[in-house]
């Protein structure tokens, strides 16, 4: 079992960011003076089974894979991973081999003829692989994770994105996030 669910478990203002069904990114960029998108790695990546699962495809198998961080003036707030079948990178979502730093927002959310299935929800423990994926690129994140993911189709080719929460819960505090003084031990 994968451990996703359809319940938002999140609280407070971490529950209405794990809920907000609109571009994450664009939520992000009005909570600070400057957001960016750092690529970490992308390309063709071998898809986990619960993401191949997830995209309705057989087995084990390559597909295209893009992980980012999102940041808020500077702080990684946000870890995200798309992934998509190979073939499909090619046809349906080959915009998305372009991107470089521009976030993925600007084709799901700009772009006619996509749809947004429902979003589900986990809560990573740690030492789990990606707590400790993460803890490498990001030094002091939560040892526990919020994250949300949700299949976007085009073209009736699915493209899967997952959004992990970086920052305390303490920082998601409305719609305008606290990002400082808040240490990323949740202590003002």
């Amino acid at each position: 079992m994968s451990g996703w669910t359809n319940h938002n478990f999140g609280h407070g203002g971490l529950g209405r960011w794990l809920a907000a069904t609109g571009s994450l990114s664009a939520r992000l960029a009005a909570s600070g003076d400057v957001f960016s998108v750092q690529v970490l790695r992308q390309g063709r990546l071998p898809l986990t089974v619960d993401e191949a699962q997830a995209l309705g495809v057989a087995g084990r198998r390559d597909g295209y894979v893009r992980e980012v961080l999102l940041k808020v003036d500077g702080v990684p707030v946000v870890f995200a991973r798309s992934v998509t079948a190979h073939e499909h990178s090619l046809g349906a979502w080959r915009s998305v081999r372009g991107l470089g730093t521009r976030p993925l927002a600007d084709v799901l959310f700009r772009r006619s003829g996509i749809t947004r299935q429902p979003m589900q929800f986990k809560q990573f423990k740690p030492n789990t692989a990606l707590p400790r994926q993460i803890q490498r690129v990001r030094p002091g994140a939560p040892r526990s994770l919020s994250a949300r993911r949700s299949v976007f189709l085009r073209q009736q080719a699915p493209l899967l994105v997952m959004e992990v929460f970086l920052a305390p819960p303490a920082a998601w505090t409305g719609p305008v996030a606290r990002w400082q003084p808040i240490d990323w031990k949740g202590r003002p």
